[in-house]
């Protein structure tokens, strides 16, 4: 454990360097949206909350304040517990890709444990003075009423339980994985210790200011809720002296009959009064259309009515299903327009049971859940809900003619403070009963449904020729590859026979003649040997130089049966394949912009052996220390120069075959082949460059 502690005190000398900040108040303007990124901290600081094993943030209070950090070095194995002394070292980093709009957080890359004190004791604060910004970053303890209890939709591990205190609330985040039980407090005052923090936990970077608690165990229940969760002010109670305080309401009740029940989570209830309250529940079934139903949730508005959401409902006692009220028949266009040919929705339907006719464009699909119909009625298409009812719709088609009674329902956001007026999503017909749908005309013959079995009948017809003339076409290519095959072999035997008569062209025109010479140089030698000393010595000579060109030419045509440089698919590496092995103290410099499919096999060798020959005479009789090759193509003919920076020669008293040089005679003779022609330009102690042309 020491030699743990000395490596972590070590390692972040190592890590950093230069400057670092070293007090909470500097590091608090690098963070949150916006700061400043790569920014190294280091200083001592004690834990105000530790970490949990949902979350690696932790509270840490120095000298000069309080600052969140994330624990980067033993979460989630070793947690840190409030009251550790510790020293930390860091750096921030951005939690989005975007500086300008991504949350800056302080990660902690280094941290040793140096001690442990007794906690700091909670601060007894209200909800009025966190919400002001008091005891930031502090363990509070406060008191109020559960206004509502909820998991978390994105983090399945945090619960939130919603504390009020007059019309102020503030949200305690319990990070826990089942804290179900937590429901039961709704109505109960508590009193709650945790940390308070500046945003909501988990990706909630913007949200509003909370109180981060370890367990359940932090809610002390002070006073328990009412034993009738609906013994709760009615809805119609509600005086707003400022439309904002409904949103830190506690629960409010509602009774009356149901009235529309869509999408297995809403519905709307008539109260006795004849007013409509829109319900959204929080995780119950629904209710029954005709249900005499209680309903008690937190109240919301849409400027149209007081409306309640995450519900709880039960039926009123000794209370029977009703019928539903009975539909009148409607207009869409009044629905839809003022009555003056302007487009405007009505709200004053909401609530009304109406009937419409039309011809139903869509049904659902097998499997769906939402339960849709689209009914065509003139120039409108009107939603019909039938999620709750969705027998009534078993024997609807596209393009039946049919007259769909159910309740109006007009769907309305709910007011917020940022939109002064919510808006109207959508008008919708919800189906309360199967009766509710009646089929006055059946869909033509000639329906979609049947001309797509039509088209997929013409579509698979098309399919089985389209197979069939694949695999005609797949047994064609296969003879056509037999044959191919059979022919390549051939080519291929036949290149064989053309490369071994070209070896031996090669052999006799070069190595065999040269051997001949020096057989007569020997001969001639012998003849001198008792008469002419000097005679037969240069004879002698000039067989040694024929046997050396020999041996040159021998190991030039086993390098070209070896070498894979006309493989090659650039020209230019091909080049630098046949020579650099040859000259690699040699600066080598290649610019030959001829495509490489455009040279035969044959001329591509031709080349290669002309250009090795070159840039060989140059290294090794002008001593050259650098050798530029530079080619072009141009209207069939072969254009290529090798440029050295060697001794230079004469070329008209150059040495020749006669005093035993065969490389120049050599190259002559292969571009002869060609129709080309040969130009050197050279003099002493000025390199020499050879240029060349040959016809293709």
């Amino acid at each position: 454990m020491k030699l743990f502690r000395i490596l972590l005190a070590i390692a972040p000398v190592a890590v950093f360097g230069g400057n670092v900040v070293t007090n909470t108040t500097e590091l608090m303007h690098c963070l949150g949206f916006g700061g400043r990124e790569g920014v190294e901290f280091a200083f001592k600081a004690k834990v105000v909350s530790g970490t949990t094993p949902f979350s690696k943030t932790f509270c840490a209070k120095t000298s000069d304040g309080h600052i969140v950090l994330a624990d980067k070095v033993f979460w989630p194995d070793t947690l840190l517990a409030a009251g550790d002394m510790i020293h930390v070292r860091g750096r921030t980093v951005c939690l989005t890709n975007n500086i300008a709009y991504g949350f800056v957080n302080a990660n902690c890359l280094a941290i040793d444990v140096i001690g442990h004190v007794d906690p700091d004791p909670p601060i007894d604060s209200t909800i009025d003075d966190v919400l002001a910004g008091l005891h930031l970053f502090y363990t509070v303890r406060i008191r109020g009423t559960v206004r509502d209890v909820f998991a978390d939709e994105i983090d399945y591990r945090y619960w939130y339980v919603i504390v009020s205190s007059g019309m102020k609330s503030i949200a305690l985040a319990l990070p826990v994985e089942n804290a179900a039980a937590l429901t039961g407090l709704v109505g109960a005052q508590v009193r709650a210790t945790g940390n308070y923090r500046p945003s909501m936990s988990g990706f909630r970077r913007l949200g509003g200011r909370e109180i981060t608690l370890k367990s359940v165990a932090d809610i002390e229940v002070v006073s328990p809720p009412p034993k009738d969760p609906f013994a709760v002010p009615p809805v119609k109670s509600i005086r707003l002296n400022d439309i904002a305080d409904i949103m830190n309401f506690g629960r409010y009740a509602a009774m009356g009959t149901v009235i529309a029940v869509w999408q297995q989570n809403d519905f709307a209830i008539k109260t006795g009064d004849g007013n409509i309250v829109n319900i959204s529940l929080a995780d119950t079934s629904p209710p029954k259309c005709g249900d005499a139903v209680k309903v008690a949730g937190l109240p919301d508005t849409d400027l149209y009515r007081i409306n309640l959401r995450r519900a709880i409902w039960r039926r009123v006692p000794g209370t029977e299903r009703s019928v539903p009220e009975k539909a009148t028949p409607t207009d869409a266009a009044a629905l839809f327009t003022d009555g003056k040919g302007h487009d405007d929705i009505n709200p004053g339907f909401h609530g009304k049971a109406i009937s419409l006719r039309g011809t139903v464009t869509s049904v659902p699909s097998p499997g769906s859940n939402d339960g849709i119909v689209r009914l065509q009625c003139g120039r409108f298409t009107v939603a019909v809900d039938t999620s709750a009812t969705p027998d009534a719709i078993s024997k609807l088609e596209p393009g039946c003619e049919a007259e769909i009674s159910g309740t109006c329902i007009v769907k309305t956001d709910s007011w917020h403070p940022n939109e002064p007026l919510p808006r109207i999503r959508e008008v919708m017909l919800v189906v309360r009963v199967p009766s509710d749908v009646k089929i006055l005309v059946p869909p033509p013959w000639w329906t979609p449904g049947k001309l797509f079995v039509l088209v997929v009948t013409l579509v698979a017809i098309i399919a089985a020729f389209v197979l069939w003339n694949v695999l005609l076409r797949r047994l064609a290519d296969k003879r056509g590859r037999e044959l191919m095959q059979t022919r390549l072999a051939q080519e291929e035997s036949k290149l064989k026979v053309q490369e071994r008569t070209r070896i031996a062209v090669e052999l006799h025109d070069t190595i065999a003649q040269n051997l001949t010479g020096v057989s007569l140089e020997i001969d001639s030698a012998g003849q001198l040997a008792a008469k002419d000393t000097a005679g037969m010595m240069k004879h002698l000579d000039m067989a040694a130089r024929t046997l050396q060109s020999c041996r040159n030419e021998l190991r030039n045509c086993l390098w070209d049966l070896r070498s894979r440089a006309l493989e090659e698919a650039d020209l230019n590496e091909a080049i630098r394949r046949t020579i650099a092995p040859l000259v690699s103290d040699v600066d080598l410099s290649i610019r030959f912009n001829v495509p490489r499919k455009s040279l035969a096999d044959d001329t591509a060798h031709v080349l290669m052996r002309i250009l090795r020959e070159l840039v060989l005479n140059a290294v090794r009789h002008g001593g050259a220390s650098t050798v530029k090759i530079a080619g072009s193509l141009e209207d069939g003919t072969l254009r290529f120069s090798v440029r050295d920076n060697g001794c230079g020669f004469d070329p008209a008293t150059r040495p020749g075959v006669m005093q035993g040089h065969f490389g120049l005679q050599g190259i002559r003779e292969r571009v002869n082949q060609f129709n080309g022609e040969m130009e050197i330009e050279s003099s002493p102690g000025n390199g020499t460059k050879i240029s060349i042309s040959m016809k293709l």
